[in-house]
């Protein structure tokens, strides 16, 4: 008699959403940030509605996790924390569960409470959508007495920022290097932001040659936490002739006074393809 095997392995996908989610699910908005020096009272509302597919019914729970962000701009959910800046003990939210069917979206509103017992700055938590069943899949196996089964559970993040009372949001371009990594010229940047509340910064980079713009392409747009530090490294394109050039780079971010600010740097460096 044969024996059959059933290997089951169980996948958790986690989403921060920072831009409209590639699945069946849309979100809007997909970041929360408000001001609650421009509140009235002792307390802020805000909204956003979850969206599935005309094709599909899914129902959904809803839940709260405070988060930090880190050194590489990633978001680290924590379930349970004392710090002041955690927004979840304010946080009410309706419904915190709901079925999505026929594309019609559901709207969940939000209400944080005592505003004014947050500290100065910036304070955080992300709200989790996640499906209430967990998908079951089953893969194909060669051994016919295999059988593999996936549990797949799905869930998005939103993550909802409140600035109060006095917060500053200053960034820094600390460095920009540009260096050999095997057979390509990759830049470094070294960014920092001051203050008591994030630095979420969009740019550009150019690559001039003899005071000619040469190549124009957009950086990656990333967060810097609250007095904190951030590195990248990309790539300097490789269709470049060989010479001398400047690589520029532009990159603009909102102050606490929801004015443009820029940081600009350049570095020079050398192509050389000869082998």
């Amino acid at each position: 008699m044969k024996k059959t095997f059933k290997t089951i392995m169980t996948f958790y996908i986690l989403s921060i959403i920072t831009c409209q989610s590639q699945a069946a699910v849309k979100v809007s908005p997909t970041l929360i940030e408000l001001n609650a020096n421009k509140s009235n009272g002792n307390y802020l509302t805000t909204a956003f509605s979850v969206q599935a597919d005309k094709d599909e019914t899914i129902r959904y729970k809803l839940y709260p996790e405070y988060f930090t962000i880190s050194d590489e701009g990633k978001m680290n959910a924590i379930p349970i924390t004392e710090n002041s800046d955690n927004l979840i003990p304010h946080a009410r939210f309706v419904p915190n569960e709901f079925t999505l069917k026929n594309g019609i979206p559901q709207t969940v509103r939000v209400t944080f409470t005592d505003i004014k017992s947050l500290p100065d700055g910036e304070s955080r938590m992300v709200m989790f959508i996640e499906d209430v069943a967990a998908k079951e899949i089953i893969l194909p196996n060669k051994n016919k007495n295999v059988n593999t089964k996936l549990i797949v559970k799905t869930r998005l993040g939103i993550p909802i920022y409140v600035d109060k009372g006095k917060f500053i949001k200053v960034g820094s371009f600390d460095s920009l290097t540009v260096e050999k990594n095997n057979k390509s010229l990759v830049y470094n940047m070294k960014l920092s932001a001051g203050g008591n509340s994030k630095v979420r910064y969009r740019g550009k980079a150019q690559i001039i040659k003899d005071k000619n713009l040469v190549q124009e392409f957009n950086v990656n747009s990333n967060t810097i936490r609250a007095n904190g530090i951030f590195e990248e490294t990309g790539l300097i394109p490789e269709n470049l002739e060989n010479g001398n050039y400047i690589l520029k780079v532009i990159l603009t971010y909102k102050n606490e006074k929801g004015e443009n600010k820029n940081l600009i740097k350049e570095v020079s460096f050398n192509v050389s393809n000869s082998i």
